[in-house]
Formats: structure tokens, sequence, C-alpha cells
């Protein structure tokens, strides 16, 4: 498919001091608009190309390898495929709103991407977890992610829900969603009270920016159109850990998917 020109329009987003505050008291943010219609139009067809290719995503909420219709799939590193993707007004203002919230230099962030899409009718939830949990243990971080919707979000189709303050604690005990390692969907041990979870309702062109050690979640995909997503992580440089973090699950992880890669290889 040959892709059109990224749109050329300029919008710059400025964060207040107030929601610098807001979100290092709650470890999120909400902002109305980080983009243009016409920008979101453009992402649109990019995702739907890249996910029609059916290369580089996986279904995150079942076992590797399972055939069948995705019910959460996942596709890494998207800028990959599409440099252009960086060029864009969404990534730019992501970048400098987390070195605001973050208070560093935004050349000092590094980044990458993954896009997520939830079926019309059914799209798997995404449960309680922080982003954290999946990373090396072998290193401290310092970084925060941007999602951003390519429709309008609520409750009905999965607009990210977060528990303020939970970034002030440590990275919680985390399992495979299902008790199976084969899964690469992450879910916390012991489920938070959701009396105090805050929904994110998202107008297109919307954006959620959150702390790595953030609890959030998202509900299943119950309206008859897929919940297009893409996001964003920017982070300094890791620094290694004088102790490696006590996290059994990344390691379980890893050995489920080595397996899985070696089972593909000989079938």
């Amino acid at each position: 498919m040959t892709r059109p020109p990224l749109p050329s329009t300029r919008f710059d987003v400025e964060l207040s001091d107030e929601q610098v505050a807001f979100f290092r008291e709650n470890g999120f943010l909400a902002l109305e608009r980080i983009t243009t219609d016409e920008e979101i139009e453009w992402l649109g067809v990019v995702y739907d190309d890249l996910f029609a290719r059916r290369s580089g995503q996986f279904d995150v909420s079942r076992p590797y390898g399972s055939r069948g219709e995705h019910q959460l799939s996942q596709l890494l590193f998207p800028e990959q495929q599409v440099p252009e993707l960086r060029e864009t007004n969404s990534f730019r203002n992501a970048r400098r709103a987390i070195a605001r919230l973050l208070g560093v230099e935004a050349d000092a962030l590094g980044a990458w991407g993954h896009m997520l899409r939830k079926p019309p009718n059914g799209g798997h939830l995404t449960p309680w977890h922080q982003d954290e949990s999946y990373w090396e243990p072998d290193f401290d971080y310092r970084a925060a992610g941007a999602w951003l919707p390519l429709e309008a979000v609520d409750m009905r189709n999965g607009c990210m829900c977060f528990l303020p303050g939970s970034h002030r604690g440590p990275v919680l005990a985390h399992h495979h969603y299902g008790g199976d390692p084969a899964v690469h969907l992450l879910e916390v041990d012991d489920a938070p009270d959701e009396s105090a979870l805050v929904p994110c309702p998202l107008r297109v062109g919307g954006a959620t920016f959150h702390h790595p050690r953030t609890l959030h979640a998202t509900a299943p995909n119950s309206t008859d159109r897929p919940r297009r997503a893409w996001a964003n992580e920017f982070q300094l440089p890791p620094v290694r850990r004088a102790t490696r973090a006590h996290r059994p699950w990344v390691d379980e992880g890893k050995q489920a998917m080595l397996a899985a890669a070696r089972a593909a290889g000989r079938s």
C-alpha cells in the first residue's frame, strides 16, 4: 500500500503548572487534544495497514502461537516500519509533555512504541497492572507512557482507568493472566479497590499520560467498532541496579516465549 503523506499542519501543546502538579500527585494526566483530526485520520490509515499485514503482532490475552482472531492484539515498534510516526504532532507533543512531567530535557528521552487493537463486540479487557512490571528487573527506570486512541473512547470500548497515587509505591507482585506464563498479559496479584478508579474518556485527538508504576486497566470493547490505540514509552537511559529486583513472572514469561518459539520452529 502507498501511504498518504503525513499532514503538515503543526499543533503544539504546552502543559500548565497545575497539570504537571496533578500528574506528580496522581500518576496520570488526560489531555483533551495533542494533535489534529487530519493527523488522526492519517494515523488510522497507517494503523489499519500495519494490522492488515498481520506481521509482527500477537494476541497478548492468549498463549503464544494461538490461532484464531485476536482478542487483544499488540504490534511492537511500529516506528521501525513507518519512521514518519516519529514526525507526527502526536509523538512530538507527547515527548515534550513527558519531558515537562519528568522535569528533564526532551532530547534526553529515548522512546519505543506499540499499537493495540481490541476487536468489536468482545475485545479482551486489560487487567490492572503496572507497566514497569513488564520491564527488565536489572534496571531502575525514569519514564512515562503516552496513550493515544484513534477514536473516541469511554468505558464501553476500553478507555484508560487509573488508580490515583498508586505510582508512589513499589512495583507490586504480578502474574500472567489466567496463571499461564505463555500469556503475555500481566495482572497484579492483589486486586485493587476499584472504588477509587478514575476513568478517562477521550474525544478524538485526546491522550493520556501515566507513570510506569501507576495501576491502570481498560474494559472489554462492547461496541461494534474496533478500539485502536497507539502507545509510546518515553524514558531516560535505564540505570543498572545493585541488586536485581525480584520479579519471577518476567523470567517465567521469557521461558514460555522461548518454548513457544522453539515449538513454532519445529512445526
